[in-house]
């Protein structure tokens, strides 16, 4: 089977996660729909399904801030803009607010830094003293913090509910879906992608998006190209109902231990990041970490001496070595664009970057964000330009 054409679309895109759903809804809206979208599981069952839902306009650079600005937007108005009705889709939008809290003298400059930069662009962030925190949120354990900035248009949504959408508006349009369907190969001549292996039979496309998350590195091993980026395990805890804080505690996190927390339902999703964890595929839950975070999150709360944990779950980040998403063609190949590397705000900054994927394979260029700092090669030449703000 391998030997015959399954299909030959326009497009492939390669990853039926939130950012690959994104961009065959917006190459759909543009009309091009000649589009094929493969996953090897389920859509969104991959590092999206596992991710916290986070949407916040706080970052350290100006096109984290653009990405983002655009994607709340969009977010706020999902139903509007893309025709769905609430009874196909309700994304959850709940904007309770950001807020994180620095410990560090360095650490809190460098967030006083982020704000100047964040208002310029129009955030309405703000800074609080540990007076004003205590006042605000009398739960927290604000006594070695110096300082903490809240953003109340920061916020989370669901996932699933968001790549669905994506997928649903797409398919309507006549975008093809191939779930349980994984690649196995690339072929390529000269700088062209002629074909590509999969489960279902060979793929004959024009152009291929690759948006494969934590696998986008063994991506580019097939088609003879260097993509750096390495997936990282981050693990979930989710509590019993816990009614001890405000019902709209923002997204709480702490620079100082990485600890972050907000209400999920009833109850809880708590977390931190586990800096020892080598990169890899591995999600099994890992429940030893769970002692570290709980001992951080009473000092943090003390109520949470009382909560209780039901459930947990590990996901994958997929890094890229300044903790900034690339997105772009890749020099070598004249027709594979990837929209990767993310670092754990791709979902939120998902409508954007499937807009601006559309504009490079339609228009030649990104027109409606410059994204020039976010090429691979930045890699080749050190242009580096490390996001602080990371989770």
């Amino acid at each position: 089977m391998a030997s015959e054409v399954a299909a030959a679309p326009q497009v492939l895109i390669i990853g039926g996660g939130v950012i690959g759903c994104s961009a065959a809804y917006h190459l759909a809206r543009r009309g091009l729909t000649d589009v094929l979208v493969v996953e090897r599981n389920t859509l969104g069952s991959g590092s999206t399904s596992r991710a916290a839902g986070g949407i916040r306009l706080q970052f350290s650079n100006e096109v984290n801030i653009r990405l983002s600005q655009y994607s709340l937007d969009f977010f706020e108005n999902f139903n509007r803009y893309t025709g769905l009705c609430e009874d196909e889709c309700d994304i959850g939008l709940h904007q309770f607010g950001y807020l994180f809290l620095l410990t560090d003298e360095q650490a809190w400059q460098d967030f006083q830094e982020n704000v100047i930069l964040q208002q310029t662009l129009g955030v309405p962030v703000e800074t609080l003293t540990p007076a004003r925190l205590a006042e605000r949120y009398p739960g927290l354990e604000v006594s070695d913090v110096l300082g903490a900035t809240f953003c109340g248009k920061d916020g989370h949504a669901s996932m699933h509910e968001v790549t669905q959408g994506f997928a649903r508006k797409a398919r309507q349009a006549g975008v093809r879906f191939w779930e349980d369907c994984a690649v196995k190969n690339i072929t390529r001549e000269g700088r062209r992608i002629v074909s590509v292996e999969t489960d279902r039979g060979t793929i004959r496309p024009e152009t291929v998006i690759g948006c494969a998350g934590p696998w986008s590195g063994q991506l580019g091993e097939m088609a003879g190209v260097d993509i750096p980026v390495t997936g990282y395990k981050r693990t979930l805890f989710f509590s019993e109902a816990f009614d001890e804080l405000s019902p709209t505690q923002p997204m709480t996190i702490d620079m100082g231990t990485g600890l972050y927390f907000r209400r999920e339902g009833p109850g809880f999703l708590i977390g931190e990041t586990d800096e020892s964890q080598q990169a890899g595929f591995d999600t099994s839950t890992d429940w030893n970490w769970l002692d570290t975070v709980v001992e951080h999150a009473i000092q943090r709360v003390p109520a949470f001496e009382r909560l209780r944990i039901r459930s947990g779950w590990s996901g994958l980040y997929d890094t890229s070595p300044d903790h900034n998403a690339i997105i772009g063609k890749i020099p070598e190949l004249d027709n594979l664009f990837v929209a990767t590397g993310f670092s754990g705000h791709g979902f939120q900054q998902s409508p954007a970057t499937g807009l601006l994927i559309s504009e490079l394979v339609l228009d030649g260029a990104a027109r409606t964000i410059d994204i020039g700092s976010l090429d691979i090669e930045r890699f080749r030449t050190g242009r580096f330009n490390l996001e602080r703000n990371i989770v």
